[in-house]
């Protein structure tokens, strides 16, 4: 969690969020969301669809940007606005590592904006997902 936002500056990092590709994670995901393609924990299915494995939920994987920001910032901070582009699947039993860098602060109206860009690379070093957000603290 950020302690000092006075300190933060461009090219800053936030600590990694890493989350192992496992049927326990999307299914808890599933049960909240009623998302029970069969694709997210069948291999012959995944494959019949042109998959190597069963695969994240996009929407999971948008949840991911949202806790690697929420982890960061606390309660203090609030999510202004949040983009993502999925460019490959988060296939089972591989390993996501979802990173963030900010890429601007902005002091305005009593409060500090920072801009940051967003990552999601596997184990096997593929762009699985990019995205920016937005966030803010008073």
């Amino acid at each position: 969690m950020m302690n000092d936002i006075a300190k933060v500056k461009v090219g800053d990092q936030l600590p990694t969020f890493i989350r192992k590709g496992t049927v326990d994670h999307w299914n808890r995901f599933a049960a909240v969301n009623y998302e029970y393609a069969p694709h997210h924990w069948d291999y012959e299915v995944a494959q019949n669809e042109g998959f190597d494995a069963p695969f994240a939920m996009a929407p999971l994987q948008l949840a991911f940007f949202h806790a690697i920001l929420r982890d960061w910032m606390g309660q203090t901070g609030r999510i202004i606005r949040i983009s993502a582009k999925l460019k490959g699947p988060f296939f089972k039993d591989t390993i996501l590592t979802v990173s963030g860098k900010i890429k601007a602060v902005d002091k305005r109206d009593r409060e500090t904006f920072f801009d940051l860009d967003l990552a999601q690379i596997d184990d096997g070093d593929r762009s699985i997902a990019i995205g920016e957000a937005q966030i803010a603290f008073p």
